[in-house]
């Protein structure tokens, strides 16, 4: 009895542990996916830096120079050699031959193009990186536009049901025409296009994202604060260095440097060493003796020669052609440093401007929409102005908070262009 007691109790246990884990797995499983679908911006941007594809791609190109450099001292063929049959006399003899040749003086020059194409390397997966961060801003902050855009007009939308009911009743009980009921169902109805609009836009930006950070599910913004960004209180160029692809195009001019140090090096003479080894058969006379050879291996020779370009009508061509490309990369890095300077100042001068706007806004705009809001809809109440007077009025507080947002988005996206001039 005491055994089955056991049983029994460890039976009502294992019930009870299971229960507990199946309502453990219901409740803590949607927190745990809730999480991992809600990403911040900075979450996203760490999550493209690793799984973008671009960028992936341009660390792959990264690699390969990296290995190239290790092909640097790269020694022609050894050549190896036989020749069988009459060599010597009418017996038949056969002589083994190596040869070497190689250009000691191409070495250097071709580790330094080699080198300078692996820092190109480094600073293109900089530039895709620098490029898919600026991308991700530019879609973030475009769909909390949206979605801020959304916000307000759906709160007007909820406004508006409630006074298309209103124009409804009175229409039915005779206090108005069927002018205001019309006219608040037309505006009801606009609001709504407006709305699905914007919710296809949104999706437009989410799906930019999941493009950007190589994502296939869904996910929600986690901050949703639609604020001006902080940025640089002063315009100072100097921090357009940082650049990658400033720091890309100059970084061309290392490597046509470098590749013209490379077609010179072929003005210098190759060298060729080389060492064979034969037999001769037959009677020989050493120190005065006669001696009598089979026909095994044993009279070594060596050589060692150079080649002369003699005619280097070709080399001379391609070194003018390297020095036109050095010039032509110096003349694309300042054309590129021009206009980033250009575009850095512009910017600015525009950021300048958002910011006032945005200054206005939060400072009499908004307060008067408020204000217009609050006495229009007291006034309504009242009976001191008509449903159309109201409308208009709303409309004019919706349409200053509307823009209101517009102008944080303009203001953060000349921020965000400034951050990817500098690569901050």
């Amino acid at each position: 009895m005491k055994m089955i007691s056991n049983i029994k109790t460890n039976s009502s246990l294992f019930k009870h542990t299971v229960y507990v884990i199946a309502f453990l797995t219901l409740f803590i499983k949607p927190i745990a996916i809730n999480a991992q679908n809600n990403l911040s911006l900075k979450e996203v941007i760490e999550t493209g830096m690793k799984s973008n594809l671009g960028i992936q791609a341009s660390e792959l190109e990264s690699k390969m120079h990296n290995q190239l450099t290790r092909s640097a001292f790269e020694v022609p063929k050894t050549e190896l050699s036989g020749t069988f049959g009459q060599i010597n006399s009418n017996a038949k003899d056969k002589n083994f031959g190596v040869s070497q040749s190689f250009n000691p003086f191409q070495y250097g020059a071709k580790k330094k193009w080699l080198n300078e194409n692996n820092t190109a390397g480094q600073l293109r997966v900089k530039a895709t990186q620098q490029d898919i961060v600026f991308n991700i801003r530019q879609a973030w902050n475009t769909m909390l536009f949206y979605t801020k855009q959304n916000q307000l007009l759906v709160q007007q939308n909820q406004l508006m049901e409630k006074f298309v009911r209103s124009a409804s009743l009175k229409f039915q009980t005779g206090e108005s025409n069927s002018l205001e009921k019309t006219i608040a169902i037309a505006k009801q109805q606009e609001l709504q296009q407006l709305i699905k609009q914007n919710e296809a836009k949104i999706w437009v930006e989410k799906s930019k994202i999941k493009t950007l950070i190589n994502r296939d599910s869904d996910f929600t913004p986690a901050d949703t604060a639609f604020i001006p960004m902080v940025t640089l209180a002063v315009a100072d160029s100097s921090r357009l260095k940082q650049n990658s692809n400033l720091q890309l195009a100059a970084q061309q001019v290392q490597i046509a440097e470098a590749a013209k140090k490379v077609e010179k090096s072929a003005f210098f003479p190759d060298i060729t060493a080389g060492y064979a080894i034969q037999s001769i058969t037959g009677t020989q006379e050493i120190n005065g003796q006669s001696v009598d050879y089979d026909n095994a291996l044993r009279f070594q020779t060596f050589s060692v020669g150079i080649a002369i370009p003699i005619f280097a009508g070709s080399t001379v061509a391609k070194t003018k052609a390297a020095q036109s490309n050095i010039e032509m990369q110096q003349k694309n890095a300042a054309y590129l440093e021009s206009q980033l300077k250009s575009q850095f100042q512009q910017q600015f001068e525009e950021l300048k401007t958002y910011q006032s706007l945005v200054d206005y806004y939060q400072g009499t705009a908004l307060p008067n929409a408020k204000k217009i809001s609050t006495n229009a809809t007291k006034a309504y109440q009242n009976g001191d102005i008509s449903y159309v007077e109201y409308v208009q009025s709303i409309e004019t507080a919706l349409n200053i908070r509307l823009n209101y947002s517009n102008a944080i988005h303009n203001y953060n996206q000349t921020a965000i262009n400034i951050q990817y001039l500098i690569h901050q």
